[in-house]
């Protein structure tokens, strides 16, 4: 009886421990910055975590920065299009980039998963890049964004019904 006591204690601390310890992987850091938009937060937040692990200060081996990995063209182009002048080194900034980027692709596609795809390819590359690249890019962001609703229990959608 002593064995199963200690058995069934032990089974708690370690499933305690993995969950805190999930929520010290997937935390709501910057959650602040990141406006009401098209898209879930917690959505907006699994895509700052597998880009940039939340170093504000992250550069790709491309070239992308911060957060939300620009490019320096991208935020020029958006910066240009949409008439902004949002700074690619700015934290909130960088993240209201990243939004409008995921909402200009979400409004030519009005598809979730080419609209994380293209995040990561590019609207313009071929479909065999899209096919691979971008699909494993979505299955990441897909996998964190399950792990954020599961710890902080969000009922909102992927895409809201605006």
């Amino acid at each position: 009886m002593n064995n199963l006591r200690f058995f069934i204690l032990l089974i708690s601390l370690l499933i305690i421990t993995c969950i805190f310890y999930l929520y010290e992987l997937f935390p709501l850091k910057y959650i602040d910055l990141i406006p009401n938009s098209s898209f879930d937060k917690l959505l907006i937040l699994s895509i700052i975590k597998v880009e940039s692990s939340f170093k504000t200060n992250a550069i790709s081996n491309v070239g992308a920065y911060g957060l939300m990995q620009v490019l320096p063209s991208t935020a020029e182009w958006i910066n240009n299009k949409f008439n902004t002048n949002y700074n690619l080194k700015v934290p909130k900034d960088n993240i209201l980039l990243g939004i409008t980027y995921l909402e200009y692709l979400y409004n030519i596609t009005k598809d979730l998963q080419k609209t994380i795809s293209y995040y990561n390819t590019g609207p313009n590359a071929s479909d065999e890049i899209v096919k691979t690249a971008g699909l494993n890019y979505y299955n990441k962001i897909m996998k964190a964004y399950s792990l954020y609703k599961f710890l902080y229990r969000s009922d909102n959608y992927e895409i809201s019904n605006k």
